[in-house]
């Protein structure tokens, strides 16, 4: 599977690797939606984007996947940390930035997961 996610007690987790794909996105969307759903809490979460991955995703895709989130129903405002692994994983991250404005979404991108980290527990 090209996108995982998990909680781990403190942030949900997402790694994104390989080849990514509309129907990929929707099903991780359900995927973090359920996670938010069993959750008291609303936690803040990172994505990291390895060097490796390439998405077949255009702008209408990753327009329809944004929208999905963007009309998730948080219990809290959350920060979200994406790590973009090159050039094009920070394109992707930027254009995903761009197009989910929820209101209870912070969203930054970063170079390193030690400073996405950092971002996330100030």
């Amino acid at each position: 599977m090209p996108i995982t996610s998990s909680y781990n007690g403190e942030f949900i987790v997402t790694k994104l690797t390989g080849l990514i794909a509309l129907p990929d996105l929707m099903a991780h969307a359900e995927e973090i939606a359920a996670i938010e759903a069993s959750l008291a809490v609303t936690p803040h979460r990172i994505a990291e984007l390895t060097v490796d991955t390439v998405g077949e995703v255009n702008f209408p895709e990753l327009n329809t996947f944004a929208a999905k989130r963007r009309a998730a129903r948080l219990k809290n405002p959350v920060k979200s940390a994406l790590v973009a692994g090159g050039a094009v994983q920070f394109g992707f991250a930027r254009m995903f930035q761009t197009l989910n404005d929820h209101p209870d979404i912070q969203i930054e991108i970063f170079q390193s997961e030690e400073a996405a980290l950092a971002w996330l527990r100030e």
